[in-house]
């Protein structure tokens, strides 16, 4: 029983000091290493965003088509100017000027129902912008715009006579920098007229591009 005992106790002694020499062993081993904090590799963009700064009055020219009803489609050019209330609302004037071509009656009848074929507008109109936002050109540019409803009251000068006219439509602006801008419109001319026999309400659509400077 006593051997038992002493044997127990030595294989107790000789597993208490294996297992700190291999501690021993292990927390020599230990190696350390400093922290090292990885950056995200990261490009700074830089973005060029145009906009106006503090101009209110818009001066420009457009080119566009305009297709007389009863009669046919012509290129037309005018100016525009507008002065900017707010950031929701502008005033514009607009002037216009083209040159009507032959109708279909005067093809068929081959004769010409107007002498004066000069075709001239101007208009006072009243803008909401809509739709203000960015547009995307390229990772690095970014160009304010806006998407706008526009209408107002003006004259017509067709055929000889004054015609009242009421227009409409919508249009679209881009700022390109601190003071030039591109524009498309789409308008409606609508007023009475009696050229051909009858009098009747006719509708002139205009679309037209350009561009405006502010100052």
């Amino acid at each position: 029983m006593k051997l038992n005992f002493v044997i127990i106790i030595i294989l107790s002694s000789i597993s208490l000091s294996a297992y700190a020499n291999t501690q021993d062993e292990d927390t020599g081993n230990v190696q350390i290493n400093p922290i090292v904090i990885v950056e995200p590799n990261e490009e700074i963009r830089e973005e060029y965003e145009a906009q106006i700064d503090t101009e209110f009055f818009e001066l420009g020219a457009y080119v566009g088509i305009i297709g007389i009803e009863d009669f046919s489609s012509e290129s037309i050019v005018g100016i525009k100017a507008s002065f900017h209330a707010t950031e929701d609302f502008f005033l514009q004037a607009n002037l216009g000027k083209t040159e009507v071509g032959i109708s279909a009656a005067e093809e068929i009848s081959d004769t010409n129902i107007i002498v004066d074929r000069n075709y001239e507008y101007y208009n006072l109109l009243v803008g909401y912008n809509l739709f203000p936002g960015e547009s995307f050109i390229t990772q690095g540019l970014t160009l304010n715009s806006t998407f706008y409803l526009i209408a107002g009251i003006g004259n017509t000068d067709f055929a000889n006579d004054n015609h009242f006219t009421i227009t409409y439509g919508s249009g679209y602006r881009v700022i390109l920098n601190d003071w030039l801008t591109w524009n498309m419109d789409f308008r409606n001319h609508s007023f009475e007229s009696q050229v051909l026999a009858s009098k009747k309400r006719v509708n002139n659509l205009e679309f037209s591009t350009g561009f405006t400077a502010f100052f």
